[in-house]
């Protein structure tokens, strides 16, 4: 057994703590303590390919601004401080509060705040990144940012700042409901619609997002290709509900290209509107959604095909 020192969340209070990385054989789990809420164990790799033979090294990556002196160092300091080893490379701007759907396992817990930031708040945002050297991919998340009948202006003050990426994170459902939408985001600047995308029926939308959407997704995806949009499925994978989906909905992918240009397996993260921790079964780790890529597509992908990235 091996261990090494990180930091996470308490999942009551969700504050950063001061955690410690167990490897047992394979398998490694987080042993955290909360100073309010006692101590806690989290599966976070279970089986192969193994954690230490996966994970990559990065390369110290000192900031050109920071935002905060240093205090009492992680995990108590929270912001871009001198201690901060790499760059953003994608920079996630909440720019809605509001979520026309009511989905059982939002992580943002959206749609209980009514208000969204103003339009000049959000360019004030765009200008102290790039004031201060931030070049990075821009994300307009939320909430649901199609909310806003002016995310085309956000989108185009994102470009007129100088960032060259602008990808739009949304159910999709104004895509697939209102005609001549995604050509409108199109022509304002955006690059990439990062599409809330769970299954290939019904079933799966019922479970996770409360009501069914199937239609809608493809009349999304249908809608983005047209105007030449990009999309990027993500699917938010849980155990019992969708992970036997994962090769279908990459079939699904292949079959939409070139208009889905990839795929963003998460493992659903229990925070937000979830709010007791999770039994270890209803864990979906790394590894184990490696594997099940490779079962479910007949090895066209294969576990060992996947690599630690350099940047997240």
């Amino acid at each position: 057994m091996t261990s090494s020192t990180t930091q996470s969340l308490c999942p009551i209070c969700l504050q950063r703590i001061p955690a410690r990385r167990v490897m047992q054989g394979e398998d490694v789990v987080l042993q955290k303590h909360c100073w309010a809420h006692g101590d806690f164990e989290v599966l976070i790799w279970r089986g192969g390919p193994a954690m230490a033979d996966w994970r990559r090294p990065k390369i110290f990556s000192p900031l050109p601004w920071v935002s905060r002196e240093k205090d009492r160092g992680c995990p108590f300091d929270c912001g871009l401080c001198p201690d901060h080893r790499q760059r953003s490379c994608s920079i996630i701007v909440e720019v809605a509060a509001r979520c026309d759907l009511n989905c059982p396992v939002c992580y943002a817990d959206a749609g209980r705040e009514a208000q969204d930031p103003l339009i000049s708040t959000i360019a004030g945002w765009f200008a102290r990144l790039r004031a201060n050297g931030v070049t990075g991919n821009i994300q307009l998340s939320g909430g649901e940012p199609t909310q806003r009948d002016d995310l085309p202006r956000i989108a185009a003050l994102g470009r007129e700042a100088g960032f060259a990426f602008i990808q739009v994170n949304t159910n999709g459902l104004r895509l697939a409901r209102e005609a001549g939408y995604a050509e409108v985001l199109r022509r304002a600047g955006v690059s990439s619609i990062f599409l809330q995308f769970d299954g290939v029926d019904d079933q799966v939308y019922d479970a996770l997002r409360g009501r069914a959407l199937w239609a809608e997704k493809q009349a999304a995806i249908r809608a983005c290709a047209t105007a030449g949009l990009g999309v990027v499925l993500v699917p938010t994978l849980v155990p019992g509900v969708n992970v036997g989906s994962v090769g279908a909905i990459l079939q699904a992918a292949l079959a939409w290209y070139p208009a889905v240009r990839g795929v963003h397996f998460q493992p659903i993260s229990y925070f937000g509107r979830h709010p007791q921790p999770p039994a270890l079964t209803a864990r979906l780790t790394l590894p184990e959604l490696m594997r099940a890529i490779e079962t479910q597509t007949g090895g066209g992908f294969k576990a060992r095909h996947f690599k630690a990235p350099g940047c997240e």
